[in-house]
């Protein structure tokens, strides 16, 4: 389907590493030939087409992504390989400023009894912005967990 794909499509892949500070992200690769994300690269560079790497808070690392794939890729080290990806990261926080217009803030992060992994953000703006992040919230609450 890649080489389908033309300037003004977008492809969507998530990133396993997410560098906040620096704006990175980075996939990582199991498959001798790239996997997927080497396919999707050819498009995004060869066919301008537009890359958007929803990547949720929980991916976050605490380093250069360059600087760790540099480790990971070179010659002689095991396991898991670390593709920096170019791309247009959008994080939960960038999700509720674009739907809400309400600045997000992550203020903490995990927990227990199904909290794992969860991230918690703080909210400021507008009453009306406000407003519909509390009524988008009420929405979400009533989602069905996740379950195989």
């Amino acid at each position: 389907m890649v080489d389908d794909l033309k300037e003004g499509d977008v492809i969507l892949k998530d990133a396993n590493a997410l560098d906040l500070e620096r704006k990175q992200a980075g996939v990582l690769i199991g498959h001798p030939k790239g996997g997927t994300i080497s396919a999707a690269l050819q498009a995004v560079v060869g066919r301008r087409v537009r890359l958007i790497l929803p990547v949720g808070l929980e991916k976050r690392i605490s380093g250069d992504i360059h600087a760790i794939a540099s480790l990971l890729n070179a010659p002689g080290a095991q396991g898991l390989r670390l593709l920096p990806v170019p791309g247009e990261i959008v994080t939960e926080l960038d999700a509720w400023t674009q739907l809400t217009g309400a600045r997000a803030e992550l203020i903490a992060a995990g927990g227990v009894c199904g909290a794992e992994g969860a991230v918690w953000i703080a909210l400021s703006g507008t009453e009306e912005q406000e407003k519909t992040a509390r009524m988008m919230l009420k929405r979400i609450r009533k989602e069905r967990p996740f379950s195989f």
